[in-house]
């Protein structure tokens, strides 16, 4: 993508012009009436992290709702639209490495505009719950911040979601986008971190919702350390 407003634009309809030309008028009847998404997908704002990752067409599949630091907090009406109205089975909250926001929320973010800070003040009772060793550098430290705010955003959830959960009609599951291959998996995959509060990794590889893939295919989406 280009600098100018012109050349953006131009982009930008290029890019919509193949959209309508790679897709048949089908596609878009089934659109007309309702939305049946899949997954309630709660992710940061971050442009470097896309649904495009799932490699599958999303439209219609994900309910998505964005904002800094992938919070659940500031968008419960959003979420609640997904999950009563549209009744997803699965809410996502996708955190990601080098967020942003959980650095600025560890750092002193005094001089951002008023509701920066309103919106980063959130984020104090994770970052409140690293547990930081005497060998971890700011990388390590870094890390630990964005996996504690994806299982507080979890714990959220579950205290709102609970009897959903309990039927079975609801899994909340926590995923990070790792586009810097931090975790050692290949850049780009989405690390599985958490399921309906349960963050253990043994526990979380034997879960039954991954009944069904192989055990290497499971070796390269849960952490191992």
């Amino acid at each position: 993508m280009k600098n100018t407003a012109k050349d953006i634009i131009k982009y930008l309809i290029n890019g919509n012009n193949k959209y309508v030309n790679e897709h048949e008028q089908e596609f878009f009847e089934k659109l007309k009436d309702a939305q049946s998404p899949s997954v309630t997908l709660v992710t940061c704002s971050d442009a470097r992290v896309q649904t495009s990752i799932f490699g599958i067409e999303t439209t219609d599949e994900l309910f998505v709702i964005r904002n800094i630091g992938n919070q659940v907090l500031s968008n419960f009406g959003s979420i609640d639209y997904g999950i009563y109205h549209l009744k997803t089975p699965i809410l996502l909250i996708l955190g990601h490495t080098h967020c942003g926001a959980i650095k600025a929320g560890m750092s002193n973010y005094i001089n951002e505009s008023f509701d920066i800070i309103k919106e980063l003040n959130h984020l104090a009772i994770p970052l409140k719950m690293v547990k930081i060793n005497n060998n971890d550098d700011q990388e390590s430290i870094w890390i630990k911040a964005v996996e504690q705010n994806v299982d507080y955003q979890i714990r959220l959830a579950l205290t709102k979601y609970s009897e959903l959960v309990k039927q079975g009609n609801l899994t909340i599951i926590g995923m990070l986008d790792d586009f810097l291959n931090i975790y050692k998996k290949d850049e780009g995959r989405v690390i599985i971190s958490n399921i309906n509060g349960e963050n253990n990794k043994k526990k979380l590889m034997n879960h039954k919702l991954f009944e069904n893939l192989s055990e290497e295919l499971k070796n390269k989406y849960f952490i191992n350390w």
